[in-house]
Parts: structure tokens; sequence; C-alpha cells
């Protein structure tokens, strides 16, 4: 069947009038109107069974999520690099006794795929091609999934909150395309709301999974640091970026966390597939306020409030903490004692030009100009903040002795502005404090080693945005949050709410 344009229009008002631009692109999706997507209420394993099963083949998967990348792209601009081709060669030879049997999946554009190109979302990478995968990718694909292309972020996801860039342009929310799909991880977790795909991949390394998970009402996983296969170059671990899954559905997200973790021992012991909740009962310690934080909106305060009283009807003990670490002074240390080894992005485009940052035309001005900012700090500015960063993952343990589980706002805000803060703008005093207020709740477990999710559980009762619940754990307890999440999906499911703007109301 086709969709009426009165039926599109009914079910994407809201976020209509909330965009003078939304008309050209819902136009230009509906120029040739085709069928609703019939697979759209399949998550990555249920197309993996219907493989299995052969109802499908896996070359018809990949045309199937073409065809919605094709249908949805031009209207919330997500994607860098399409691999159409790459993934239909790819297609026979993938076992359909693999986990995910073939299903598509995207995947970040911040990490290096063997033959594909890597940007960083940044003009000064764009003849990028890695010779090889790294061991998480390896991981990804040996988990029978096969990567359809590479979605967009900020530059050197150094914009933060906002997923835009001079490249490839702003990545707008399905929900709202007025709205910020967050980031880093902005592209994968759009595409994920927009039904593209049922999973893709992110990484996080100050919220950038579970940002984007919650303004676009999907779930979005951080695991412990060290937890996961090496997603770098040099087989080594970033001190605080992991990698793993945003998805719709809890359980893809497990069964690709099982076929990427580090089954090694070597920092810990393996999890394995987590396959549903646990009889134990936690405790929970809510955190509303953060210390040096900006004032938590009204239906953000509702929305965790209201997911502590599920909490507690599910028989969990909430009791209310103090979040352990002060968000302002927690920011000026991890300034002082990273943003000047940013200066490598200066130096690559100094030596290709001969000219500065900023005069180079490589790199947008925002991260040109935080690269200025990095080469002020000092030596004893930079090892100070060192100093304080190290005794953040004390600061987290001495409330896990306490509870078995942080409940907190994911950001204090329920959304941002896709224009709130662009690649033209300065790094400055005032676009410091707007990022590091609404990142206040996430970086400051990345520094921790926590692993943490933001769950959808939410919709925001005037605006209609999805809210997302954070949850996170001391670190190494990765199961107790997938076994929680379960329990949440149960309760309170929310794989029927679909965005206006996805393959759910827009054919393909």
């Amino acid at each position: 069947m086709t969709i009426s344009r009165r039926l599109f229009l009914q079910a994407g008002s809201a976020a209509v009038c909330a965009s003078s631009l939304s008309g050209a692109f819902v136009n230009k999706a509906l120029a040739s109107p085709r069928h609703l997507d019939e697979f759209i209420g399949y998550d990555a394993l249920g197309m993996a069974g219907l493989i299995k099963k052969g109802e499908l083949s896996q070359t018809e998967v990949v045309d199937i999520v073409i065809r919605r990348i094709e249908a949805l792209e031009p209207i919330i601009n997500i994607i860098t690099t399409k691999t159409y081709e790459r993934a239909r060669k790819k297609a026979d030879d993938i076992s359909i006794d693999s986990t995910f049997a073939g299903v598509p999946i995207l995947i970040k554009d911040m990490i290096d795929v063997g033959g594909v190109r890597r940007t960083d979302g940044s003009r000064l990478m764009l003849t990028n091609v890695p010779k090889k995968n790294v061991k998480y990718i390896d991981g990804v694909e040996a988990a029978g999934m096969n990567i359809l292309g590479m979605t967009n972020v900020p530059e050197f996801a150094q914009l933060g909150v906002v997923t835009n860039n001079t490249a490839f342009g702003l990545s707008r929310n399905p929900w709202d395309l007025s709205k910020s799909t967050l980031g880093s991880s902005g592209g994968s977790a759009a595409a994920v709301a927009a039904g593209i795909v049922p999973m893709a991949h992110g990484t996080d390394g100050g919220g950038s999974n579970r940002l984007p998970a919650s303004a676009n009402g999907v779930f979005g996983m951080k695991p412990s640091r060290g937890r996961m296969l090496s997603g770098e170059a040099d087989g080594g671990h970033n001190p605080f970026k992991t990698n793993q899954a945003i998805s719709r559905a809890v359980r893809d997200s497990a069964a690709l966390f099982n076929e990427t973790e580090d089954k090694s021992g070597a920092t810990f012991k393996p999890v394995g597939m987590v396959t549903g909740p646990s009889n134990k009962r936690l405790t929970v310690g809510l955190a509303l306020n953060l210390k040096g934080g900006m004032p938590v909106d009204k239906e953000v305060r509702d929305a965790i409030l209201s997911t502590a009283r599920l909490v507690e009807d599910l028989g969990h003990t909430v009791v209310e903490i103090d979040y352990p670490v002060h968000r302002q002074e927690y920011f000026r240390a991890y300034t002082n004692a990273f943003l000047r080894r940013f200066g490598f992005v200066a130096n690559m485009a100094r030596s290709l030009t001969g000219l500065s940052p900023a005069e180079s035309g490589l790199l947008d001005p925002f991260t040109a100009s935080m690269t200025s900012y990095g080469a002020s700090i000092t030596d004893e500015q930079e090892a100070a903040g060192q100093a304080y960063l190290a005794r953040v993952p004390a600061m987290f343990a001495a409330v896990f002795d306490r509870v078995d589980i942080i409940l907190s706002p994911v950001m204090p805000v329920v959304s941002i502005g896709a224009d709130a803060l662009t690649p033209q703008d300065s790094f400055n005093s005032i676009s410091r404090e707007f990022l590091e207020s609404r990142m206040g709740y996430t970086a400051l477990t990345n520094v921790a080693g926590n692993p943490a999710m933001s769950v959808p559980l939410n919709w925001g009762s005037e605006s209609g945005l999805p809210i997302g619940s954070m949850f996170q754990a001391a670190t190494g307890n990765d199961r107790m949050l997938y076994e929680l999440a379960y329990e949440l999906e149960r309760a309170q499911p929310w794989k029927d709410r679909w965005a206006p703007y996805s393959v759910k109301y827009i054919p393909v």
C-alpha cells in the first residue's frame, strides 16, 4: 500500500510545524510514492531469523535497507559514505549460522573499517581510507553484520551535542527536524530512530551513545572501559572511549556486545550473552541534581521521577543520592588535561597547507579555535587536570559501596536546537559552558570507566519528544545493566513508538 500525504502529515504534524524547512524535505521523499516497509517491525535478530529460515536472502535484506536509506537520507542527512557494492559482494559470503546472518549495520564514521573511507566528519580526512579493520570491526563482521555505510559525526566529535560539519552538513532528528540528533553518534542514533537499521554502531567518549539515544528515543549502551575488543588501530584502548551499539531492542545490543567483547579475560571476566532480566533486586541511587550543573527541565525531572517509580514498582529500592562529582571542577580538569593533545589535528592541517588551522580551509572554525585554545594550556595546568581526573573513579566507587545503580538524567534539557551550535562558531567561554552543562551527567562516567546506558522510557508531556533515563553501574557490572534494561523494556515497551520521519510512515 502507499501512504497518503494526508496520513503522513497527520503522523508528522508536530515536526512539520517545528521546521519551516521540512516541507521541502518531505516533498522530495514523497515525489515518487512507493510502499510502506513490511519489515519495519523486525529487530536485527528478527531479520536474521527470516534469513535463517530462507524467507529472505542476505542480498534482499541489503536491498531493503538501501531503499530505506535512499528514502530517508534526503530528509535527515545521516550518511557520510555509502558502501552498497561492498555490502552486496559480502552478502552471499556471510554464514547464515552467524548471529546476525547478514543483517546490515551502519558504522559511526570514527573507526577504521578496511577499505572504507574514515573521515571523522572533517574535510581534513576526506581521502583517508584505512587498510584494515580494527579488532572491534572484525568482531562486528564475524557476528554476521554487513556494513552498509558510515554515519555522520561532528568534526572530530568536538562540536559535541550537535552532529554538524562543513564536510557533510547537519544531521536532523527524525522526531523533529528542527532539533539536534545530539552527538557525537548522532547519525547512528537518527538512523535507528528513522527505522533505517534496527541497530547501528557508536562510540562513547563523553556521552556520545547515550545523549543521541536519549534525543532519538532509542537504546544506547556504553560498556566499561577496556571491556570491548579494541577500536584503535594500534590495538590499544582509548582512555575514555568505548564502542557499542545504539539499537531499538535490548536483545540486539546484548547480542552484539557478546560478539564484540574481549573474551581473553585480560581486563574483565567475559559477560557472554545476556538473554533476560535477573531476579536480583537492586538498590538504585536517584541523582537528580548535579553539583555545579544547570537546572533540570521540568519535563526531564518528571521523566526521571517517573522512571524511579517504575523501578520501585518492579521491586527495586530507590534512595536519593548526590551525583558524586562537581561538574565545573571536572570539566576544568578535563579541558586542561586533554585539550592540548588535540594539537595533532592542527599539525596535520599545517603540514598539508603550510597555513594555520584557521587559514588552512581544512578545519571548521570551531575545531580550529579549539586547537588554538588547547595550545594555551600550560604544563602545570595539564598536570593538575590529570591529577584531578585520576581521583574521579574513586569518587564513583564510594557511591557504589552504597548502591548498585545510579539513576540520573542523560541531559538536563529535553532537546537542543539543530542550530544551537554550528561549525562556524568559536570555541570560547560561552560555547564551552553550553557544551559542558549539557554533557555534565554523561561525560563524568567515561572518566570513571563505568558502564552506562540511556533507556527510552519517557516522552515529554508537552514537547512530545523522547527523554532517556541514564543508568550506570560500577566498572565491570555491564551484565547488571543489560539485565535491568530487559526488565525495563518488558515493563514499559518502546518498540511501537516511532518518529514521524521514519520508515514507519514514509514509503520506501
